[in-house]
């Protein structure tokens, strides 16, 4: 059994392009972001409702896999957001 699996708070955000934007928080007490940006990723709208259809409308086990190209959607990220590894 997996532990020590840390806590986060995800926001999404539709942006005025129609793309929707992921920002992953860390937190203190598992409701309330405590501030400290984890990792934020862009995924487009269509790629979204796939995601809603072909894993949460699906059977148990049902996967779907996106990629995206580095630096795509450049526009859609936090100001100031530097990727980290």
């Amino acid at each position: 059994m997996a532990v020590n699996i840390p806590a986060y708070v995800c926001i999404t955000t539709k942006l005025a392009d129609g793309n929707v934007r992921f920002d992953f928080y860390s937190t203190n007490d598992g409701v309330n972001s405590n501030g400290d940006l984890r990792i934020s990723f862009v995924m487009t709208a269509a790629n979204v409702t796939a995601i809603n259809t072909t894993v949460n409308g699906g059977a148990a086990g049902a996967t779907l896999s996106q990629g995206y190209a580095q630096d795509l959607n450049r526009s859609d990220y936090l100001l100031g957001y530097a990727s980290e590894v």
